[in-house]
Parts: C-alpha cells; structure tokens; sequence
C-alpha cells in the first residue's frame, strides 16, 4: 500500500511552499525533545528562516554550510528540513552523524518524536515495523521517498542507493579517512551525483584550525553574516564577543557595545532586533547559486536560552583553563582554534634580501600602491609594487618628520604621492592608490585625504573582527564647529585578517627564478624594517594581537599598502587586467648622468644612516 501511496504522491505537483512556512504550519516540538515544546516558531530565531528556505524545493542553492556556535537550533532547522521533505517532496534522503551511537540517539530522541507529534507526519510515516525494515532506528519510509539515517564511522551506511537529499550534521566529528575508503564526506556526497536537483546540508562547530572540515567548507562559501540594527544609532552590525562589556565578576552587568555610536545595548533588546537581521556576504567574489554559506557565534542565541552573561562567565573560567578555551571558541565563538600564532623570523626575511635597488621597479610590477601610517611627530609609509600573480616588492620604505598636527608634513606627503618611478624597461609609473590610516589625527587625516580625487587617496579605519581584507566604503559627514563642511569615504580594514594573510606570505620559499605567486621581495632595507614586519604575535587565549618588538609601523603600512591592491583589483581582476594597470607611457631611459633625475635617499637604506638611528 506504501509503495502505491508514493507512486501516485511522486506524480502530484509539488506546492510552493518554503522549509520556514512548512515548519511554522506544521512542525510541533515534543516536550520529550525540546526545551520550549509545542508550536515551532521561526520568529524565535529569525536567524534560521533564510537558511532553511535555502533548502526548499525551488531554492536554486545545492548546498548550504553553516559553520556555527552551540545553543542556535540549527540542527532543528535540519529537522524541519526532513520534515518538509517527508511531507512536502518526497525523495531519497540521507541523515548523517558523526557515529552510529549519535545517529541512534538522534533517531531516537530527534526524529521519531518529531513525528509523532507533527500530525502531518504522523500520517506519512508508518508505525515501527522492524520486522518489515518500514520503519526502524535507521530507517523511516514515507510515500515516495525513505529517509536513511547513518554514522559516519560506518562505511556501509554511506554506500549504495542514490541519495537527492543529503544532511550532514556535526562533520567536524567525522573520522577524516574511513577503514581507508577516504572521507565519509565524499563517500555520502558521491550518493548524490545522479540527482540535478540534489540538496546537502552541511552543518557543525568547529574544532582545530587547518583540519576542521566545516571551516574549509564555509571558506569556499560567500561567507554570509547576520547583521543586526542597533536600537539606539539603527547602525548594522555583525555580533561580535569583542564588544561584550561587563564589570569584573558581577555578570548581570553585561552589555554590548555599539561599534557605531558606543551606546550599552541590553540583551533583552535581542527580540527587537534580531527580527530586523540580515545576513549580508563578506566575500562578493563566492556569491552565486548553488552554494551559500553561513556563519552564527552563540550571541545571537535567543533571549532566554544562553544569556550574554553565560557567555561572559564561560569566558572568564575560559581564561583560568586552556582546555575551556578551547571549547569556548569553538561552541561559543563558533571559530576554530589556533595554537598561539608566532610571526616569522624576522632574521629569515632579513637574509634573503635581493639586489635590486631601493626606488627601482622591476618590469613584473603592475602597479604601485602606498600604505601610510599616521605617528604624532612623523608619517611612516611603504610604496609597495604588485604583480599579476599577487608577487610584491617593496619600492620604499620612507619616515616623514614633523608634527601631524601642522601642515608641513602633510606637504611632504603629497609630494611622494605625486612622484613617478621609472619601471626598468622605461615605464614611468605613479601610485594608483594610497591608504591612509585615520585611527591617529583623524581630523588631519580627513582635510589631506579630500584633496585628492577617491581613485588616488583615500582614508582607511582598522578593525580586527572583519573578517575579510577589505570592506565597502561608508560616508560620513564633517562638521566644524556645528557646520557641515562635506562628506568623507572611509574603508574599513581587517587588520587581523590582513596580518595573518602576510605571515603566511613572509613564509613562502621563493622557488624558481620567476618567484612563487604571493612572495614578497625586499631590497636593502635594514633590520629594523623586518623586525617592525613580523612586530606582531597572535595569542588566541585573549583574542588580540601581542607586540614582540615596539615599532610595529612597517608592518601596517605592509598592511594598508595591501588594503590598496585590493580595493585596485588585484584579488578580482584577471592577469592580463592587472597588467593593462602599469598604463602605456614609456620614456626613453637617460644615457648620462647629467640628465638622470637625482637618486632618492631612503631613510631605511645605508645613505640614510643618520636618519634612520635618530628615530630608532
């Protein structure tokens, strides 16, 4: 009789009905398997309405990865998903868990009171029949279609019978090659290749940076973020735990501070304006069809289940216990755990310096950029040239002297951005683009950077949560004394992000004569230079950057030098785009001293000895 019911419900148009429609019509919790039992509710967690609608029928996205903290509901949403499926549009469906003991419990205690207490369900699947095999622990048949429940330690239940729809629960638990098949990954998703219109699901926490499964996963995605309004400036913003502010030991005090106006948001406002969410992409380049990807920490969990002040006691046991730090960035932060992060060996880069001359560019380079670093009494700036395979040189490293609160040194400033170089095969060449840091002087910074066009100058604002190089530009008003006196474009940078990309660029073996993509090349520049290049160490425990050597500044101009490549094009554009960048004008090369421009003296080289010891 089942197997009439599914041939004749297999030719019924399919409704269109999205997975959070399903689910708020349909879906009832069990009180034996759900804290808040009775009527599911997507509006409880708004967060979870997108992701599930990705994987409604007529949703074009063949997979959906969620890299995500703990107590967020994710593996309901999953649930849900099965049960649109069983009610909705029927098709072989594959549920995996890390071990059979875990798909056992979750048949047990997820899935079978799902649908006993989902009406809608309850009449699709039939009684347990272990006899019959209809519907047992592993196996739950519904008129066309079966839904087959295995643990990924086991190799049998991963083979076999094609599979449309495929949910991968917890893969970071997964063994990473099973009794030698290889990944339990593969060997499932390998059961969906006969199926256009084929579904995976991949979800977990994360565990040890560089081996967890579903961070790799979520890094090939677009990356999406949920952004909430804040209710006191209406300014988006992704949660971070770097904003939570609470006094030492007295947790109900915790709040979380706007990154746009300062203001303490209370966490009761969470059912305001988790509703107003959306989840933006960080990484344009990954946006398209078939795959999304999704990242939540566990500030997002909906008031009453774990509090912010939960968050904040787990992280002050946290720091008294490197294990529960451990288990803190992964459950919590939902971001995977890196052992103590040490820069290179300044001494390594140091000794691999090359020939070329300081203010000379090879003909490989591309374009140049400059990365300004603004001090009290001086500029520091690095003119940087790129390459189509991402190789850079370092042209220059100059220190600017003089008060940033006067107008002198902003002179000198606009005279470098104004020079041109001479490319070794005659190319006069000019900075395409300069970053300016605007965290010093901001005013200062401001008035110089509106002086030039936005293709040539611009101001730029770190910040160590974005998880990306580079961010769209948001204009500001400027007001002196009560009067609006014009607007501003301000980038922000991930200054964490950018650090880290450079570490592991400064350890790239140089390879063949050509060089290796992304290797960095340096001429003559003296020590100092390369111990403010690796100046920065990462410790994971107090999520923050630890200076090893006092002058960091190279390494920010490194930095913001980058920032400018990027904003140029080089991440996005094709080689052949990259080098249309150097331009067409050519000079014939001077024959004799009497015509050559006068050399440039680095203070960083050995003519600007006297220099460079005054301010070191």
């Amino acid at each position: 009789m089942i197997e009439i019911l599914g041939a004749i419900s297999s030719l019924k148009p399919e409704p269109r009905l999205l997975v959070s429609e399903w689910a708020d019509q349909n879906r009832i919790l069990s009180s034996s398997s759900a804290s808040e039992p009775g009527k599911w509710r997507t509006s409880r967690t708004p967060y979870l309405k997108k992701v599930m609608d990705c994987l409604s029928v007529y949703s074009s996205y063949k997979k959906v990865v969620v890299m995500k903290g703990a107590q967020l509901g994710f593996t309901e949403a999953g649930n849900n998903w099965i049960g649109y499926i069983i009610d909705n549009s029927p098709a072989p469906t594959l549920m995996v868990q890390p071990t059979d003991s875990t798909m056992k419990r979750n048949s047990k205690m997820r899935i079978a009171p799902m649908i006993e207490a989902s009406p809608s369900l309850r009449t699709k699947v039939s009684l347990a029949k272990s006899r019959s095999g209809e519907n047992t622990i592993e196996q739950k048949n519904f008129p066309g279609g079966i839904l087959l429940m295995a643990g990924a330690n086991s190799p049998v239940g991963l083979r076999s019978v094609p599979i449309k729809n495929l949910f991968l629960d917890e893969t970071d638990g997964y063994p990473g090659n099973l009794d030698g098949e290889g990944s339990p990954i593969d060997l499932a998703t390998a059961r969906t290749r006969t199926f256009a219109k084929k579904k995976i699901f991949i979800i977990s926490t994360p565990t040890i940076a560089g081996s967890s499964v579903i961070e790799s996963e979520f890094l090939q995605t677009d990356q999406n973020y949920f952004e909430v309004p804040c209710p006191f400036c209406g300014g988006t913003q992704r949660l971070i735990f770097e904003q939570l502010t609470w006094e030492p030991q007295k947790y109900e005090t915790v709040k979380y501070k706007c990154i746009h106006c300062n203001e303490l948001i209370s966490e009761s406002s969470k059912p305001t304006i988790l509703p107003l969410g959306e989840w933006i992409p960080s990484v344009a380049g990954n946006v398209n069809s078939e795959v999304i990807g999704f990242h939540l920490n566990s500030l997002y969990s909906p008031y009453g289940w774990y509090s912010w002040a939960e968050v904040a006691k787990d992280y002050d046991a946290a720091l008294k216990n490197p294990i529960k730090m451990v288990t803190f960035t992964n459950t919590v932060l939902g971001e995977t755990w890196a052992e103590e992060s040490e820069a290179p060996a300044w001494e390594n880069i140091y000794n691999r310096r090359e020939e070329y001359k300081i203010n000379t560019i090879p003909n490989k380079v591309c374009f140049l950029t400059c990365g300004v670093d603004i001090q009290k009494d001086r500029i520091e700036l690095e003119v940087v040239g790129w390459c189509s395979d991402k190789q850079s040189y370092s042209i220059d490293y100059r220190v600017l002297l003089g008060a940033t609160a006067l107008p002198d040194v902003w002179q000198l400033l606009a005279d470098v951005i104004n020079e041109t170089w001479t490319r070794d095969d005659g190319l006069e060449m000019n900075i395409r683009l300069t970053a300016v840091d605007s965290g010093f002087n901001t005013t200062e910074v401001y008035d110089f950077v509106r002086k030039f066009p936005v293709t040539k100058v611009i101001a730029i604002k770190g910040s160590d949560s974005l998880g990306m190089a580079v961010a769209p530009p948001k204009t500001i008003d400027l007001s002196r004394s009560g009067k609006k006196i014009g607007k501003v474009k301000i980038w922000q940078v991930g200054s964490s992000y950018l650090k880290r990309e450079l570490y592991s660029w400064l350890g790239i073996e140089k390879g063949d004569k050509e060089g290796h993509p992304c290797y960095c090349h340096f001429p003559q520049h003296n020590e100092n230079f390369f111990k403010g290049l690796t100046a920065e160490d990462w410790i994971p425990a107090k999520k923050q950057w630890k200076k090893r050597f006092e002058r960091n500044e190279p390494l920010d101009c490194r930095n913001y030098a980058r920032a400018a490549s990027v904003i140029v094009g080089l991440d996005r554009l094709k080689p052949f785009q990259i080098e249309a960048l150097s331009g067409s004008v050519y000079r014939k090369k001077a024959e004799n001293t009497a015509t050559t421009k006068p050399k440039r003296e680095s203070i960083w080289g050995e003519r600007g000895k006297s220099k460079r010891e005054s301010i070191w």
